[in-house]
């Protein structure tokens, strides 16, 4: 009997998928390592980061039949945490679907801590004279 092909993602491709996703959810807070605050930021940056693990649903063989995700997130202060949630849920969703056609069953999200925009690092913005 012929072997079949396989590909196998470890866990920290989804959590990287993940981690890119929420990029694009400007509500989070996260870790920024780039730019000339990048030294200032790291204490900030640190306590901040999404913390997320990946759940596997058995399936046959090797590959999952879905993940899930448990994720700790902090959000700046003032957002509406129900909206903030969902728009992080669907952007996992989307890109850990599309990027890896395993589906995701479901992410649970604990928003760990709220941070105020004026003690939130700064982040570097282009020069508008520019």
């Amino acid at each position: 009997m012929e072997e079949m092909e396989r590909t196998l993602l470890t866990d920290e491709v989804f959590v990287e998928i993940a981690r890119s996703a929420m990029r694009n959810v400007n509500e989070v807070a996260r870790q920024e390592k780039k730019g000339a605050l990048a030294e200032i930021t790291q204490l900030f940056s640190e306590r901040m980061a999404p913390q997320i693990i990946v759940k596997r649903l058995a399936a046959e063989g090797d590959a999952p039949a879905a993940v899930s995700f448990d994720i700790k997130l902090t959000l700046i202060y003032g957002v509406r945490i129900p909206e903030v949630v969902e728009k992080v849920r669907s952007s996992i969703k989307t890109e850990v679907e599309h990027l890896t056609g395993v589906n995701v069953d479901k992410i649970d999200i604990l928003i760990e801590k709220l941070i105020r925009p004026e003690t939130a690092p700064e982040l570097p913005t282009p020069d508008k004279d520019s």
